[in-house]
């Protein structure tokens, strides 16, 4: 986006020599010397432009009542071009020589930086000789030409920016186009985001929040315009000028010096292209002030092509006026360049020294103003947002046109769809870019979901029991009292056991409940009766029907999966002895379901068509009674726990003589 416009303006610049053509018809009568033509074509801001100019020179002319011959035309100064276009003269010395050839021309060119209407001044000096009077006079004029620049279709001279637009945040670099050499330049950047500068190459502007940002810059050109008011001559040094005939200066003893004449002194200023361009009583005119000191007052020389150098002069030219003959050489007294300052200034040399003033002034040459918008996307920071009806996690964004889903840092592949259907419990969140090209990344969120496929292993080996589902925090359990932690515990008594697996998203899950006897002892009570065959298998004195605890093994009946004490689990065993046994529930399976639940159980009878009394309750993991009563199942009998809050529990229901223990998960 950079354009190369970088502009200077250096007097001299003006000056540069290339090839153009003059026209021939820019003549006038009487004749005078002139530049054609007076009005420019018209120029566009943005828009290369380019048209010659034609200096038109007669040799011989009348001015100011005199006929004169011209010897050369130099030009000085060439002002008020407007930035962007420069001047390039077809004569490499500045100087046309009329004699040789009475057409010069100059080419107009460059690309205009700012539209309006522009007065450009050519300064020249034409250095003349009146034959009737034999003087060459250097005459100094001036040549006003015209030229509108008209505003561009669009686009931006002023400045350059980058990027033009981007996400937050974005990082803008910006540089002014306009520069100059001959004017001075200020810079007034407003960058809408609360930060302002004065620089060319202003600090890298940071944008935080999404919008349009309008930048404006404008950029004044300011001239420093410096006037010579006053000039005075304090002292002048007869050793410098006191050798001449004319002022012949002797030291008379007893007397002191003594000098025929005083000095006749005039003052010459030259520009920075070592042109004549002010001399006191004017140029050529040779006026002088008599005596050892002079002052000069209301001069007020403009000095617009600095820097200028003065020199003080101790003319003899007045010789040549009376008698035709000018004896002596002119004496120069010093030579020293002004000082532009806005101020009283002194001069001192070794022949003459004195003060001058100066008034210095800031005048402005043009005001440019140029805006651009920067459009700043957002890259937005969006939440996760999981429906736990369907576990599916997805961004409330509709500006998105690519996403790349990630769990626990890694990216899942293929999941580069607008929502997720989650599998398993992790850290989730989704990389987005934005139809803007803004990239975003949503919050993490954790998800759990638990895998209610799940169940964990338990196996018995020897005396111990173990899981291979190690990846999970495990907890044991016995009669529904906790045991212990770890993949494997020992087994101290007989009883039932089973283990809680739970991850570090809160998920848990039950494993089977075993029942573990360590050996078998066909004769618990030793009465030479075997269990099977005995009404008192435990010996207690209480019938087997009426124990509440059989096999003496410290288990109730009631939740005892091995009522005799032989090793066979109650609904694979025939023979419990002294318990009626009817046919019909051995036969029959009970079902609890759903599992997990969300509040309300049912208990299913199958094989069965008859309604059974049975005796329910229900255990947490720390084996408290939470409920018990009694129900009359039949095909399908609920059973309301919705009061009971998340978590796992042991549902034993006992029909007559038949015991079933479920493990229940309350979500």
């Amino acid at each position: 986006m950079k354009r190369a416009l970088i502009y200077t303006f250096l007097f001299i610049s003006f000056f540069a020599f290339s090839q153009c053509s003059y026209d021939e018809s820019c003549v006038i009568s009487p004749a005078f010397p002139t530049i054609c033509p007076i009005q420019l074509p018209d120029a566009t801001v943005g828009e290369p432009y380019n048209t010659d100019l034609t200096f038109w020179m007669p040799v011989e002319f009348e001015a100011e009542g005199f006929e004169v011959v011209l010897d050369e035309l130099v030009v000085t100064q060439i002002s008020g071009l407007p930035i962007g276009l420069s001047v390039e003269l077809s004569n490499s010395s500045m100087v046309f020589y009329p004699s040789e050839n009475e057409f010069g021309c100059a080419s107009v060119s460059g690309m205009p930086l700012a539209s309006g209407e522009y007065t450009i001044t050519v300064y020249v000096v034409a250095n003349v000789i009146v034959p009737s009077v034999g003087f060459e006079i250097a005459y100094p004029t001036e040549f006003d030409l015209f030229i509108n620049v008209n505003p561009g279709s669009g686009g931006n001279t002023s400045f350059t920016f980058s990027p033009s637009s981007g996400c937050e945040d974005l990082d803008v670099n910006f540089e002014a186009l306009i520069t100059s050499d001959e004017y001075d330049v200020e810079y007034i950047w407003d960058f809408d985001n609360g930060f302002s500068s004065n620089q060319q190459y202003p600090p890298t502007q940071t944008y935080q929040e999404p919008g349009d940002y309008n930048v404006t810059l404008i950029t004044n050109l300011t001239s420093t315009l410096s006037t010579l008011n006053n000039f005075n001559i304090n002292y002048t040094n007869s050793d410098c000028w006191g050798n001449d005939v004319e002022e012949l200066c002797v030291d008379i003893p007893f007397i002191g010096e003594s000098c025929i004449s005083d000095p006749d002194l005039l003052i010459k200023l030259y520009d920075a292209n070592g042109n004549l361009v002010y001399q006191t009583g004017g140029l050529g005119s040779n006026e002088y002030v008599t005596g050892t000191t002079a002052s000069w007052s209301n001069i007020n020389f403009t000095l617009n092509n600095p820097p200028y150098t003065v020199s003080i002069w101790d003319t003899e030219n007045w010789d040549q006026l009376d008698f035709g003959v000018q004896f002596s050489e002119d004496d120069l007294l010093g030579s020293f360049t002004l000082n532009l300052e806005d101020g009283e200034h002194s001069f001192n040399s070794n022949c003459s020294s004195g003060t001058y003033s100066i008034n210095s002034s800031v005048v402005p040459i043009q005001s440019i103003e140029a805006s651009e918008v920067i459009s700043v996307f957002e890259n937005p920071e969006l939440l996760t947002i999981l429906n736990e009806d369907i576990y599916s996690i997805y961004i409330d964004y509709d500006n998105a046109v690519s996403y790349q889903w990630f769990v626990d840092g890694n990216s899942i592949e293929g999941a580069n769809e607008s929502t997720y259907l989650v599998s398993e419990s992790g850290t989730y969140w989704v990389e987005f870019i934005t139809q803007y090209g803004c990239v975003g990344t949503s919050i993490p969120l954790d998800v759990v979901k638990c895998d209610n496929e799940f169940s964990p292993s338990i196996f018995v080996s020897d005396n111990v029991l173990l899981t291979t589902d190690t990846d999970y925090e495990i907890d044991w359990y016995w009669n529904g009292v906790y045991y212990g932690v770890g993949s494997d515990i020992n087994i101290d008594s007989d009883g039932y056991y089973w283990l809680i697996a739970s991850d570090v998203y809160g998920c848990s899950w039950s494993s089977d409940t075993i029942f573990y006897q360590s050996q078998i002892n066909d004769d618990l009570d030793n009465d030479g009766i075997i269990n099977d065959n005995d009404d008192d298998v435990d010996g207690d004195g209480v019938i087997n029907s009426e124990d509440d605890d059989v096999d003496g093994d410290g288990i109730p009946d009631d939740i005892d999966n091995d009522i005799d004490g032989d090793g066979i689990p109650n609904d694979e065993d025939d023979t419990i002895s002294g318990y009626l046994i009817v046919d019909e529930l051995i036969n029959s399976v009970i079902k609890v379901f759903p599992n997990p639940s969300n509040g309300l159980l049912y208990i299913k009878l199958s094989n069965s068509n008859n309604s059974h009394l049975a005796k329910v309750t229900l255990r947490d993991m720390k084996g408290n009674l939470i409920l018990d009563k009694d129900l009359k199942l039949m095909d399908s009998t609920p059973l309301d726990i919705s009061f009971l809050p998340s978590s796992i529990y042991i549902l034993n229901i006992t029909i007559d003589n038949f015991y079933s223990s479920h493990q229940i998960i309350k979500e």
